[in-house]
C-alpha cells in the first residue's frame, strides 16, 4: 500500500484528480454539446440523472444544477474492473455538469490519475481515458483538477471499503446490499454487470448537497458506487472510501468532512450487514 499511494504522489504532481471544462448555454444546451460530444468519441450515455432537482426537492432551494450522465460499460470499463474490481469506485464513468445561467462546469474523472493508481492502466482502459478526454475537449479547453492533498500511506487507506462474505453467492449478497441502502434512506439505481463486478449506485440528497457545495468536481464519483464480486466459493463487496474526498481541494476542514464521516459509518455497516469480514488485496 505504502508504494501505491507513493505512486499517487508522484502521479499527482503532474495529473489531476478531476477534468474540467467550462462550457457557455443554457443548461439544456450544455447538455445536448456534452452527450453529442461523447457520442463523437465511441462513448454511449445510460441514463442522464436531474440531480440538482432531487436534492432541492428533498433539502429545499439554493442548490445548483447538477446533472450527472451516466454511461453505458464498455469495453474499457470490463477491462478495468476484470484487473482489480475497486476501479468499479467509479465505473460505469459518469460526467458531471454542473453551474447556472449561461456558464457551466462539465467534468470527469482523470482516468491517468485513478488507474494508474490502481495499476490497470493500458489497452482498452487508456483508450477509455483517451475517449473521456477527448470528448471534454471537444466542448473546450480542458483543465485537471490536482489533488490538494495526498493520503497518508501510514493510514493504510485504500480507495474501497472492502469485505469478504465467506460461502456467499453474488446476487444474494446484492440484495442484501440494495436492501440495506433502501432501508437507510438512500435512492437507487438499477445495479449494473461491468465484466465480473455487480455495481450497485446509490444517492443520498443530504450528503450530495453537502458534498457538491463544497467541491462540485466531486460529482465524477457520483453517484457513490458499491460493488460486489464473486470470488471463488465468496463474495468480494465493497465501496467507494468515502474520506478520499478530502484530498479535493476545499474539502478539508470544511462541512463536507463531517459528512463524508457519517457516510462512511453507515456504508460500512451496510457491508458488515452482509455477514463479510474485512479484507485487503493480498489475502
Amino acid at each position: 500500500m505504502r508504494k501505491l499511494f507513493a505512486l499517487v504522489a508522484l502521479l499527482g504532481l503532474a495529473l489531476g484528480q478531476a477534468l474540467v471544462v467550462e462550457v457557455q448555454g443554457s443548461l439544456e444546451e450544455v447538455e445536448a454539446k456534452t452527450l453529442q460530444a461523447l457520442k463523437a468519441v465511441g462513448l454511449e450515455a445510460d441514463r442522464v440523472l436531474n440531480l440538482g432537482e432531487q436534492v432541492r426537492q428533498v433539502t429545499g432551494p439554493g442548490f445548483p444544477d447538477y446533472r450527472l450522465v451516466v454511461l453505458k460499460p464498455e469495453k474499457g470499463s470490463v477491462e478495468a474492473a476484470s484487473k482489480n474490481p475497486m476501479a468499479a469506485i467509479v465505473l460505469p464513468p459518469t460526467v458531471f455538469i454542473t453551474g447556472e445561467g449561461q456558464k457551466y462546469l462539465v467534468g470527469t474523472f482523470d482516468g491517468r490519475l485513478l488507474f494508474g493508481m490502481l495499476q490497470v492502466y493500458g489497452g482498452e482502459v487508456e483508450r477509455l481515458t483517451w475517449r473521456l478526454e477527448g470528448a471534454l475537449g471537444r466542448l473546450g479547453i480542458v483543465k485537471r483538477l490536482p489533488p490538494a492533498m495526498m493520503p497518508d500511506p501510514a493510514s493504510g487507506m485504500m480507495p474501497a471499503l472492502m469485505y469478504r462474505v465467506p460461502s456467499a453467492k453474488v446476487e444474494d449478497v446484492v440484495l442484501v446490499v440494495e436492501t440495506e441502502l433502501t432501508s437507510n434512506g438512500l435512492n437507487l439505481l438499477p445495479n449494473v454487470k461491468v465484466g465480473p463486478v455487480t455495481v450497485i449506485m446509490p444517492c443520498k440528497s443530504e450528503w450530495a448537497r453537502v458534498m457538491f457545495l463544497t467541491q462540485p468536481a466531486g460529482g465524477f464519483a457520483a453517484p457513490c458506487r458499491f460493488f460486489a464480486m464473486q470470488m471463488g466459493p465468496d463474495v468480494l463487496v465493497g465501496a467507494i472510501e468515502p474520506m478520499l474526498m478530502t484530498i479535493m481541494p476545499g474539502v478539508m476542514n470544511s462541512p463536507a468532512v463531517p459528512m463524508l464521516q457519517e457516510a462512511r459509518r453507515v456504508m460500512t455497516e451496510i457491508l458488515e450487514a452482509t455477514g463479510g469480514v474485512p479484507y485487503r488485496p493480498g489475502q
